[in-house]
């Protein structure tokens, strides 16, 4: 495999990363410890089988028809599973695998042709802005990682990029489910081969045989369409109980992603009457956010704001998830 990397990052410390799990991928070790993602509670380690981890690169090779020789680019981090997942594909694929920093700009100093690409909605948001041309020229750009606000959606559209959104979890070891985004778009997720999902209580369920889950119950609500897709509505540990009224944060989120120029989350805080208030929690200083009374017009009743934080910079966690549970830490600060 080393013969096909292309260590476009000067990080010594990165390259190091890299080689290490390939080391350990080619260890006589079954298994891999990876870390949950933290962004709704501690990290966790879990040990994966390699011989699944092996079932879901094959998976996600055949999805998108990744061939022997095709070039992907790793710019997430090889300690997280997303990152992990792209450098077995490039094993298992036998792809050129290109190593760049893990930040907001992947594709700086990168002037090689690129099929496959992995990215979270951070890194896309800053791309769509800065490397639009870039992006086009890439045959496969995957996002995963959390929701696509509308924002970055509208982008991708007005700007011709083709790209899926994908849905998994550490436990599903990566993605189980696809959808379009971009130049065409569907809010409709569908099942990699040999996938199936059932819902229970509005939470859907994961019925993946080949490695090892008959019933994996998540904390995500879904609307399903048959047992092969669903469309996300948002994840069940974040509803608010404002005052009675059961708040989706990611249903107000969508609904603010056209207003709000920067990253934002909105979340619940403890009130002595209403049992939580909605805030929302704005990254950065600017000048076009809403106001509050802007925001009655924008939300359905009992969905407003009552307060608007700005924080200089959110906590994000290894794979560009905002950490909502540290960030809100810092309002009481």
């Amino acid at each position: 495999m080393n013969e096909r990397i292309t260590f476009i990052t000067q990080s010594a410390e990165l390259k190091n990363k890299v080689l290490a799990f390939i080391e350990e991928w080619n260890s006589t070790a079954e298994t891999i410890v990876v870390n949950t993602s933290g962004s709704t509670g501690t990290p966790k380690k879990t040990e994966i089988l390699k011989s699944h981890m092996l079932i879901s690169a094959k998976k996600t090779l055949d999805y998108f028809a990744l061939k022997p020789g095709n070039t992907a680019l790793l710019c997430l981090s090889p300690e997280t599973i997303a990152g992990k997942m792209m450098i077995v594909r490039s094993i298992v694929g036998e792809l050129n695998l290109l190593v760049n920093d893990i930040n907001s700009a992947p594709l700086k100093n990168c002037d090689h042709h690129i099929d496959f690409i992995a990215l979270v909605p951070l890194q896309v948001e800053e791309l769509v802005k800065t490397d639009s041309e870039k992006l086009k020229t890439i045959q496969t750009i995957l996002i995963g990682g959390g929701p696509i606000n509308t924002s970055i959606s509208t982008e991708l559209r007005n700007k011709n990029i083709q790209a899926y959104h994908s849905y998994g979890m550490t436990e599903t070891i990566s993605h189980v489910a696809i959808r379009k985004v971009g130049t065409e778009e569907t809010e409709t997720f569908e099942a990699l081969n040999g996938i199936e999902f059932s819902q229970e209580n509005g939470k859907l369920h994961v019925h993946y045989a080949e490695i090892g889950y008959s019933n994996l119950t998540t904390n995500d609500l879904v609307e399903l369409i048959d047992n092969h897709h669903f469309k996300f509505k948002g994840r069940a540990d974040f509803i608010i109980n404002s005052g009675g009224i059961k708040i989706n944060p990611e249903t107000v989120e969508e609904l603010l992603s056209t207003h709000v120029e920067t990253s934002f989350f909105v979340s619940g805080i403890p009130d002595e009457q209403l049992g939580q208030r909605l805030i929302l929690i704005i990254e950065g200083t600017i000048t076009q956010a809403p106001t509050l009374f802007e925001l009655k017009s924008l939300l359905p009743k009992f969905h407003n704001p009552k307060e608007i934080y700005f924080l200089q910079k959110f906590i994000r966690t290894e794979s560009g998830k905002i950490n909502r549970l540290e960030t809100l830490k810092m309002i009481s600060e």
